[in-house]
């Protein structure tokens, strides 16, 4: 967690107290001894620190860590001295404006007060002794060079090389092992790398990608470093990263289109997604050399995970010591020469191809590059790391990189040097020496997202011997839904691939269920998955749903275009049978309807783009539902929003709820200004979360384009009332009235209640013309179909036609009643039974303009219960 503090800048009484003037002494920090690793970075004690433009640049801020417990024998303090000066380090911090502290690594952000620098405050700071470093918290920039002439379509997975097929044969990368890429962004709409996108991170925010934080590719540098590590391979179209089968997580560390970042974004962002159970952080930015790297390295192996940071492209010699918690990479070429530009030393771990990679890039969806840099090797690596976990989870981080160095292709002088450090990566190497895993758990059927909370849902597993053998016997599920874990066996049902199956216990409705499954081996070990266990375990949901109203879109009836403020020019909200392209749907969401609601139609075989949303916004509004009836309504609806298609990502889709007429929109989403990439997606709410569930509720759908180069196509379809785990009954109006020869419409409404028991239902029509016949009708099912001079509420589905009642005739107010009685139906497939909703609309004779017609009130759904 980070905690943001403000104290009192010092001034003039600081720089009494506290600057002192000190010699320089050298500008390269060295380690006391081949094996500490403390500190890498130069402090102000070291030399002063120098800007280099492009790559290292002052941000007006330092940061500062005191002198931690497992430091005092190294520097050979007594605890208590060591304590002293950490409380003199934290004295002296308390003088100053601190940004942000950063508690996983005891780290302070402070800003430099006005009429100081960089170095002289670092070393006012270093002098009293406290502090483990002070460094500034650089401006760093993405390592790249420009694109060199081509070498070849991926020359590094070929069998000279990398023999990265030879390692596919092993292992192609299990999606739930993640490579977190620190950088610019990603086209999150690029076709190879659309396969286990996690969800992105901004660091700059600190914001998750669901909460609004933007992840598109600001400068570029990001997509290429994606597709390094994990494009997408086997899928017939671009490049196989290394790891084409991981997952893939975007943490944007920059809102600069020049690419710069802060190193304390970058090792938030790092530290953020070894958090969040990702395995391996790649940062293919300068400043490896800073001591807050190595710390978050260290953090982050805590955490079960690895910081990969690329070398650098300055042709510098890196001094230090390989053996800490960052791994660094150099660049190699296609003749496994070190690349020119790339930085090399006593810091840097090992190599892996960095010249003319092939990659995916921002430019379009099908857009490509060849690209040189350490930026590309450091992903190329990550990627490794990732297909080593993938093949065996249970390693360390230290047995991950242990097996990477020793797979290594050693080059130029034998054994480790200063030059390739341990070799250059070898894919197939590092797969064969990688140790197979004691089992392999499968899901062949996957894993549910949503269960029934009275118990009875079903995962099947298969189970793979590798080094050992499951107690068939002994495999449990643990389940966990607020109150702690507990456990219910899993079946052995046998067969050569050693198949079981777990069910699910009743549990309450709605919980979130947390659950892992435990095998003891036969050795006496025990493997989880997933392999964290209680502490990382997988989650469903359980929940019971009842759905009162179903508003399929049809025929659009109660629904709504166009609001104050509207400019859109094209695109503007229509129902239709969509025409599809690669951003806009081809189909409708409902199984066997055909028309929803889509922001503009273009023509058969148009071009990407044709009549999306131009020029401004423009709004579509549901129907009015009354939900006064109800005890705990829920609204959901399915949605269709694509922003990444073009060549701009800046627009937003909102979704808005009233339940006073309009006066007042209550937010229920965004979407944006993030990419989007289409498709059906189901969106619900509780509505008493946000408004009251009244008889004016209602929807808003409000699609934008207001910037250069946006491809925006939006839809919507089949809107649900329902209500989760129900356990009461109630009414509901749903469908739309029709006006007829007395007024805007006949209603209909109930008297009494909806229990079955007590039998007490009455049914009331108003609003229709005065001595006139009509009837009720009724059935299981709903519709919005035009018939007569208004709207059929009630469907056939179920039966092929809908229950008449026995006719009435409306009173000199127009009005009619009906007592319904539910232990005697017209036929007995009618007969209702608590829990169902079963929906009724009266049906009336009217004359319009002199000619005698039918008509329709709106729709009644009710719920019966005991």
């Amino acid at each position: 967690m980070i905690h943001t503090l403000m104290h009192p800048i010092a001034g003039a009484a600081l720089a009494a107290t506290l600057f002192v003037a000190l010699a320089p002494v050298s500008t390269a920090f060295a380690p006391a001894t081949a094996q500490e690793a403390l500190p890498r970075a130069s402090s102000a004690l070291d030399g002063e620190f120098v800007e280099v433009l492009g790559e290292t640049e002052f941000t007006g801020v330092l940061c500062a860590r005191p002198l931690q417990p497992e430091a005092a024998e190294a520097l050979g303090l007594t605890p208590a001295t060591l304590m002293r000066r950490a409380d003199q380090a934290r004295d002296a911090i308390a003088a100053l404006t601190v940004q942000r502290y950063v508690a996983e690594t005891d780290e302070y952000l402070v800003l430099v007060p006005d009429g100081e620098t960089e170095n002289s405050l670092a070393s006012a700071l270093m002098a009293t002794g406290g502090f483990q470093y002070v460094e500034p918290d650089w401006m760093v920039f993405p390592i790249a060079c420009p694109d060199d002439a081509q070498f070849g379509q991926q020359w590094h997975h070929q069998a000279n090389r990398m023999q990265s097929c030879a390692a596919w044969d092993i292992e192609t990368g299990d999606p739930s092992v993640i490579v977190a890429i620190c950088d610019t962004g990603i086209r999150a709409t690029h076709e190879d790398l659309l396969l286990h996108r996690q969800e992105g991170y901004h660091a700059p925010s600190q914001t998750w990608e669901s909460n609004g934080g933007p992840i598109d590719d600001i400068n570029g540098h990001g997509t290429l470093c994606v597709g390094s590590a994990a494009a997408n391979g086997d899928n017939g179209v671009g490049v196989s990263g290394v790891g084409w089968n991981l997952g893939h997580r975007t943490m944007r560390v920059t809102d600069s289109t020049g690419g710069g970042a802060s190193i304390s974004n970058l090792t938030n962002a790092a530290r953020t997604a070894a958090d969040v159970g990702d395995r391996v952080a790649s940062v293919s930015y300068s400043g490896v050399t800073s001591g807050t790297v190595n710390t978050a390295g260290t953090y982050i192996r805590s955490r079960n995970a690895l910081l990969v940071w690329a070398a650098g492209n300055s042709s510098n010699v890196l001094s230090g010591n390989r053996d800490d918690d960052v791994i660094i990479v150099g660049a190699t070429s296609s003749t496994d020469a070190l690349a020119g530009f790339s930085n090399r030393g006593s810091l840097v771990d090992l190599s892996a191809p960095g010249v003319g990679i092939r990659t995916t890039n921002r430019n379009s969806n099908s857009g490509y590059s060849n690209v040189s840099g350490t930026s590309f090797a450091c992903p190329i690596t990550a990627g490794l790391c990732g297909l080593i976990w993938s093949r065996n989870p249970l390693l360390t981080p230290a047995e991950v990189e242990q097996i990477l160095r020793a797979s290594c292709d050693d080059l130029g002088a034998a054994g480790v040097d200063d030059t390739f450090g341990y070799g250059r990566i070898n894919s197939a190497v590092a797969m064969q020496m990688t140790p197979g895993p004691l089992i392999s758990i499968a899901f062949p059927n996957g894993r549910p997202d949503q269960i029934a909370p009275s118990g009875g849902a079903m995962i099947d597993l298969l189970v793979t011997p590798g080094a050992d053998t499951p107690n068939t016997s002994a495999a449990l599920l643990w389940i966990d839904t607020g109150m702690g874990f507990s456990s219910t066996p899993v079946a052995f049902t046998g067969g050569a691939q050693l198949t079981f199956q777990a069910t699910f216990p009743a549990v309450p409705c709605p919980s979130d269920v947390s659950y892992y499954f435990e095998f003891p081996l036969v050795s006496g070990q025990t493997v989880t998955s997933p392999l964290g266990g209680s502490s990382s375990p997988f989650t469903v949901l359980a929940i019971e749903t009842n759905t009162l109203v179903l508003d399929e879109v049809e025929s659009g009836a109660g629904w709504s275009v166009g609001a104050a403020g509207d400019a859109a020019t094209t695109g503007i909200w229509t129902l239709v049978d969509p025409i599809g392209t690669s951003a806009a749907p081809e189909d409708d969401h409902t199984p066997s309807g055909s028309n929803c609601f889509v922001t503009g139609q273009g023509s058969v075989g148009g071009a990407l783009g044709e009549n999306d949303v131009d020029g401004g916004r423009t709004t579509l509004f549901s129907p009015i539902l009354d939900l006064s009836g109800f005890t705990e309504p829920s609204l959901g609806y399915w949605r269709w929003y694509s922003n990444g298609a073009g060549s701009a990502i800046d627009d937003t889709f909102t979704v808005d709820v009233t339940d006073d007429g309009g006066a007042t929109w209550v937010n229920v989403e965004t979407l944006g200004p993030n990419a989007q990439v289409g498709g059906w997606e189901w969106s619900s709410f509780r509505v008493a979360d946000l408004v009251a569930p009244n008889a004016a509720v209602q929807l808003r759908f409000v699609a934008s384009d207001l910037g250069q180069g946006s491809i925006v196509e939006a839809g919507i379809d089949d809107l649900e009332v329902f209500e989760s785990c129900p356990n009461n009954c109630g009414f509901g109006n749903y469908c739309i009235t029709t006006p007829n020869s007395v007024g805007a419409g006949a209603l209909i409404e109930a008297a009494g209640s909806a229990s079955f028991a007590a039998n007490d239902l009455t049914l009331l029509a108003s609003g229709a013309p005065s001595q006139t016949f009509g009837l009720f009708i009724y059935s299981p099912d709903q519709t919005q179909s035009p018939a007569g001079a208004g709207t059929l509420c009630v469907g056939t589905t179920t039966f092929g036609f809908v229950i008449r009642l026995a006719g009435v005739q409306t009173d000199a107010l127009g009005s009619a009643l009906y007592a319904f009685d539910n232990t005697a139906p017209p036929i007995a497939a009618a007969q209702v039974a608590p829990g169902a909703t079963w929906y009724f609309q009266f049906v009336y004779r009217d004359n319009t303009g002199g000619s005698p017609v039918f008509n329709f009130t709106n729709g009644l759904a009710v719920t019966f219960c005991q």
